[in-house]
């Protein structure tokens, strides 16, 4: 891995040497190893794009984990969606991976961008992202790392079959000495029930240079508090309601509950949640924005000189998390009906909700089915997501002649547990409620259930038992390498590297009994069962054309079972123009083997939320509007008004925000991804001081491993095969009665379910701008640093198997901005150091592709929204970064994230699509500004 061209800027930089200038006198440098190749070079500048950022650039913005870190770099994504979405344990609960972090560069996906550390891989999380493997990024201690290096170019040749988009190499201390003792806490300024706290101890012995040897040990803590959205709900934007009215609402599915044609509330509801006679629930209770999670990492590290050319070293990295979902309770009622599909036979069930019948001792109507609306407050919902992931690896390096060589061997693995409660056992509902089949039962809700009563725990857990996916992952790795000169041109020594990387994996994703046969209402099943081994060599070059110009050329050659030997090439160039400006390019071939989720015999069963129906929400919002109209032209007292806004949010929250049954399998003719990136850009030093940099990319991925989302074959219903998209019969509409069908138009059932597959039917176009500059001058106040980093999306499209061509573009759309840049001033004076770091994120339409007819700006003209409703606006903020050492070896640290508490653009479509404007979706609305105090000690 070779030197970049940031590196020697800061080196420069930090030395007062003019950049790019050559030596004046012969000095012996050591070799160094940075992102982008195997071959160890003096300072050599690279010929494809690297950013660096240091322990001093890290600290600055205030960031408290790695995925905070990754996810603040411009080419970085945040919100793309489907296949190119990038994970957060914090937003991430519905995932099958839910309590990891990933990482996505350039909008292409968690898949395409390899996460090393120290150079190696790191196992993949033991659960899928439907279908994607990555690594969990929760499981990399910030304190321990030196810097974190960006190859902005892929990388496939170097590293691999998954690095088309990037690789990120984080890397820790070395030869560390003494003790440092670390704490840190933060909380919003907005929101106080925002908060995280962290705690390290880094600790070394040995000098290598004198001892021959060093040992080093850090261990994190970290823990992020839990925050329901009704605990923040007033810190929100107040406008959202004249959008939404149903926003901060409460609801009438509340316990004790009600019965909606006897008059409303059951006995024992407090007077305090009786409206209008209907017992209401603050729904918002169980609503959470923010999952409570306990992290813990050890990394150990040492290196031992065996002799003087040989030299030891080892490494061992434990990580493990807990993170706890708090879910909503259950809320009952008809006419709701839950799609769920069932492993044991095949088919998709319906779990119908009915009412009380009339046998009942609470319905007092002497009627059936009457309309009962319930809250299992006593389900105890959650989700706990317990993960443990390990590397751990020894090895030998060293020189023979003028040739570097290393080996190293290793395991390492990651174990998840992910256990759920608060869904309906569908044999224990028969058992404690009854058969909702049946079209008269006289005992339902009267057997071992009891309505707004206290309830034994032998009843709960048969009604609602937990319910896990259990994951394991592990591999087993030996690689080596060698490099060195190995002729002479123009007088000049060619070096090359050879090397080579033979893994063993196997993943095991196995449900419970309860979820394998289908007895759990509404919920999905993952199971894979697969393992492999696979290989690759690889070998590069750096050959000097003349005194100017270099070559690099690389290829890498992976052989994966069941698929021919593949060979990634590339091609760099890099040619310094004059002392002062550096020209680069290069050209590389990536290709990505299915993993094995894609590859081995996988079922998955899932129950996608949030889906917006095109043929009957639009019918959905005009049938709401009109009962809300009736409900405000009754009197404030009417008991008819309650019962005609809870139908208005029922109709809505059906058609416009419905849960559906999604099946998916694997596909044993799938073919390996395939892509084409190229760099070409400069590196120009205008100044002794100033060092800046402009490179354009371009990316094409083909045969892309995908699948349509629910929402997407929904939206493309009327071009897939029959079948595909499944409805329910128009006579038993669940919204609209047959009257209603008439006025309003709707022609087509209520959605049940889809059915898809995994398969090389995607390919992808991204291309863009990235820019930067650093700056670091001598003031009479002290010293100056300035740095840019932006990236500009030029384009963005994916391919559209029904045009048979490329989609619209998407930069500028929704969640793909144009611009990210973030601008850093830092003035270091004596014992103080001070940062501003100005943030800046493009607005976007809220549109997605040319098949997205919901959000077009006709669309939100219906809607009644005005254009500027119908963006995302752009998005501008401040954070600052103070550091004191005026106290010997004590450093204490403020950070201020959004310093001026500037509230964040609106998005009307994050609200929509989630929960029909009802459910928050944007954190930063509520926490707003956020103050980080750190301290640290070290101990000589």
């Amino acid at each position: 891995m070779q030197r970049t061209a940031i590196n020697l800027a800061v080196l420069a930089l930090a030395t007062g040497l003019p950049l790019l200038a050559h030596a004046v006198e012969e000095v012996t440098l050591p070799k160094v190893q940075v992102t982008g190749s195997n071959i160890p070079q003096v300072a050599a500048q690279p010929s494809t794009p690297t950013l660096v950022l240091t322990r001093a650039d890290i600290e600055r913005t205030g960031l408290s984990t790695v995925k905070e870190v990754v996810d603040s770099l411009v080419g970085a994504s945040q919100h793309a969606s489907g296949a190119n979405k990038n994970l957060s344990d914090i937003t991430g609960s519905n995932s099958y991976a839910a309590g990891a972090s990933s990482a996505s560069l350039r909008h292409l996906g968690q898949q395409a961008t390899l996460v090393l550390l120290n150079s190696r891989r790191l196992s993949p999380f033991a659960m899928h992202d439907d279908p994607a493997m990555f690594t969990d990024l929760n499981t990399l201690p910030l304190d321990a790392v030196e810097r974190i290096e960006v190859l902005r170019s892929g990388g496939a040749a170097v590293y691999g079959s998954d690095a088309i988009a990037g690789v990120i190499n984080v890397i820790t201390r070395k030869d560390y000495q003494g003790v440092t003792v670390r704490a840190g806490h933060e909380r919003s300024t907005h929101a106080r029930d925002f908060r995280a706290s962290s705690a390290s101890i880094t600790a070394g012995i040995g000098n290598f240079a004198e001892d021959r040897f060093n040992l080093m040990m850090n261990v994190e803590l970290y823990r992020r508090s839990s925050v329901m959205w009704g605990e923040v709900l007033g810190k929100l934007d107040p406008s959202v309601g004249s959008y939404f009215p149903s926003f901060g609402s409460p609801s009438t599915y509340s316990y004790p509950g009600n019965i909606i044609e006897a008059g409303g509330a059951l006995p024992g509801c407090a007077p305090a949640n009786v409206v209008d006679g209907l017992c209401m629930y603050d729904r918002y209770s169980r609503l959470e924005a923010q999952p409570a999670t306990e992290r813990a990492n050890l990394l150990l590290s040492g290196r031992l000189q065996i002799a003087p050319e040989v030299q030891g070293f080892a490494e061992v990295l434990v990580a493990s998390s807990d993170t706890r979902y708090t879910l909503a309770d259950p809320a009952y009622g008809p006419p709701t009906f839950t799609n769920w599909f069932d492993p044991s036979t095949g088919r998709t069930r319906l779990f119908i909700e009915r009412g009380l019948p009339r046998e009942h001792p609470l319905n007092p109507t002497g009627l059936d089915d009457v309309d009962f609306r319930y809250r299992f407050a006593d389900a105890d919902s959650h989700t706990r997501v317990e993960s443990t992931g390990y590397r751990t690896l020894a090895g030998l390096r060293g020189t023979s002649g003028a040739f570097d060589w290393e080996t190293a061997a290793g395991v390492m693995g990651s174990r998840v547990v992910n256990s759920t409660r608060g869904a309906y056992s569908d044999s224990g509902f028969k058992t404690m409620i009854g058969d909702y089949n049946l079209p008269h039962d006289p005992l339902f809700f009267n057997r071992g259930y009891r309505i707004g009563q206290p309830n034994s725990a032998e009843v709960l857990n048969a009604l609602f038992p937990t319910f896990t996916h259990t994951g394991r992952m592990k591999q087993a790795f030996i690689d080596g390498r060698i490099s060195g000169p190995v002729t002479t041109l123009a007088g000049r020594p060619v070096d090359m590297a050879f090397g080579f990387d033979l893994r063993h994996e196997s993943l095991s994703i196995t449900p419970s009994a309860n979820l394998a046969s289908g007895d759990i209402v509404g919920y999905g099943v993952a199971e894979t069962q697969g393992r492999r081994t696979f290989g690759s060599l690889f070998t590069e070059a750096n050959v000097p054309l003349n005194d100017r110009l270099e070559a690099q050329a690389a290829a890498r050659v992976d052989k994966y079972p069941g698929f021919a030997a593949h060979v990634s090439p590339k091609a760099g160039l890099r040619f310094e123009a004059s002392p002062s400006l550096l020209l680069r390019g290069s050209v590389e071939a990536g290709f990505r083997a299915p993993n094995l989720v894609e590859s081995s015999q996988t079922t998955l069963y899932s129950f996608d939320n949030w889906i917006v129906d095109p043929k009957r929400c639009p019918q959905a919002e005009a049938l709401a509007n009109a009962l809300r109209a009736q409900a405000e032209a009754l009197p404030e007292n009417d008991p008819a008004r309650v019962p005609l806004l809870a139908r208005a949010d029922i109709v809505m929250t059906q058609e416009c925000s419905a849960g559906v049954a999604a099946v998916r399998g694997s596909n044993p003719g799938l073919q390996p991804e395939k892509s084409l990136g190229m760099t070409a850009g400069l590196v120009f030093a205008p100044a002794q001081s100033v060092q800046v940099e402009a490179d354009l990319w371009r990316i094409e991925r083909r045969n892309e491993i995908g699948y349509m989302t629910p929402q997407t074959l929904i939206n493309r219903e009327d071009t897939l095969a029959p079948g595909t998209v499944q409805r329910l019969p128009l006579g038993s509409d669940r919204s609209f009665s047959a009257a209603e069908q008439l006025m309003y138009g709707v022609t087509a059932g209520a959605l049940s379910g889809t059915f898809g597959r995994y398969e090389n039917s995607a390919k992808t176009l991204a291309q863009g701008v990235d820019v930067g500059m650093r700056s670091r001058v001598l003031t009479a106040i002290g010293a100056l640093s300035l740095s840019m980093q932006g990236s500009f999306l030029r384009e963005f499209r994916q391919f559209s198997s029904e045009r048979n061509a490329y989609g619209d573009n998407l930069a500028g759309r929704y969640g793909y901005p144009r611009w990210r840049a973030y601008l850093t001033a830092a003035l270091d004076h004596g014992w103080v150091s001070n940062a501003l770091r100005l943030n800046y994120t493009a607005g976007t339409r809220l549109q997605g592709d040319y098949f997205d007819a919901s959000y077009t700006d006709e669309a939100c003209a219906t809607a009644g929204w005005s254009p500027g409703d119908c963006r995302v606006r752009r998005a501008i903020t401040v954070d600052y970064a103070l550091a004191y050492t005026g106290v010997k070896d004590l450093t204490l640290g403020l950070n201020i994230r959004n310093l001026f508490g500037t509230a964040p653009p609106r998005d009307l479509r994050a609200l929509e699509e989630s929960g029909g404007g009802i459910i928050p979706q944007n954190l930063a609305d509520a926490s707003r500004r956020t103050v980080r105090l750190t301290m640290a000690y070290r101990f000589q």
